[in-house]
């Protein structure tokens, strides 16, 4: 039985790519080499093994790229030499059968001949990536394999906005035709997955932004450079997406605050005349159960008959009353 090198060293799978950028599985029994012959490879790290950051630290790496791949730092960030670029970035967890809806952090380093990935938790897009390799789609550059995991984040990104649409206009058709009993709770869904994407996109923006139009993007190698320009350029659309959802939905949180006001003013004015109506017949009913002597139509058979029918005319005064002072509505 072959040893498996590769899981010793805390390597999920390695690949290698040839001139043309075909793809091929490392076997794994074999360790590969960062600067091959030809072409480059791509290697994922289990950061969670010891044994990957032992093998991380053996490397000719810089070590300031070593402590960033290697750190819990969970925020996005993007640095670079003028041979390597390195950071992190913001992915959705991937469970048993699919994706979930927590984000972990993909950490990352760019070399001329290798791609070195690693990650604490199991994340979606490094798997939609490793199963387009599978099916033999190329890749040109370790840049571009960078590129081609950065752009399933993104679709993952976009797909979640397009669900975040759909919810906010079924949330917006039933707030307008007033039949959304859980509006609040809705709302306050979308404003929350509005609020993890607008920080994971922002984080996005800042990075590639960097690299594709500040100064200290400049020294940085020309291969990353271009894919951050070309990233930048789906990150701002979303971007833009994202905050007219939450800007949609703060509005609909307004309205729903609006029309739970107007229908408890409603209920308040309803509930006030009620009481208007029926304070002169309490206080009727309060005086004629006094137990004292002199009292009308105590003895008379017709009694009860006499103060129902001077309650009724007392609640008809203040009726007539409440309309002459407009409290009331013709």
């Amino acid at each position: 039985m072959l040893s498996d090198l590769q899981s010793q060293s805390g390597i999920i799978w390695a690949y290698r790519f040839d001139a043309d950028g075909e793809p091929a599985r490392v076997p794994r029994d074999e360790m590969p080499d960062l600067a091959p012959a030809e072409g480059f490879v791509w290697l994922h790290l289990d950061l969670v093994h010891t044994r990957a950051q032992s093998w991380i630290a053996e490397q000719d790496l810089p070590d300031a790229t070593q402590e960033a791949f290697l750190s819990h730092e969970p925020h996005q960030r993007l640095d670079h030499s003028a041979n390597l670029a390195w950071g992190v970035s913001h992915d959705l967890i991937r469970d048993i059968a699919d994706k979930s809806e927590d984000v972990g952090a993909l950490r990352w380093i760019i070399g001329e001949s290798f791609l070195l990935t690693g990650r604490r938790e199991a994340l979606h897009s490094i798997r939609m990536t490793a199963e387009a390799l599978d099916r033999g789609e190329p890749a040109a550059s370790p840049a571009g394999l960078f590129e081609q995991i950065i752009e399933y984040i993104i679709d993952d990104v976009t797909d979640a906005v397009v669900r975040l649409v759909d919810e906010t206009d079924s949330v917006e058709d039933h707030i307008l035709l007033d039949r959304l009993h859980d509006g609040p709770q809705r709302v306050g869904a979308v404003r929350r997955t509005a609020v993890r994407l607008h920080r994971q996109l922002s984080g996005l923006h800042v990075l590639f932004r960097r690299f594709a139009e500040t100064q200290s993007g400049r020294c940085a190698p020309d291969a990353v450079k271009a894919a951050a320009t070309r990233l930048l350029q789906r990150v701002d659309g979303l971007h833009h997406d994202v905050q007219s959802v939450q800007d949609r939905a703060r509005l609909l949180q307004d309205e729903i605050a609006a029309r739970s006001a107007s229908r408890t003013n409603r209920q308040l004015y309803v509930l006030s005349l009620l009481t208007a109506l029926f304070l002169p017949a309490t206080f009727i009913t309060g005086l004629f159960g006094i137990n004292v002597k002199g009292l009308p139509w105590v003895e008379s058979e017709a009694g009860a008959f006499f103060v129902t029918l001077t309650c009724l005319a007392a609640a008809l005064l203040t009726l007539v009353l409440l309309r002459r002072r407009g409290v009331i509505g013709s």
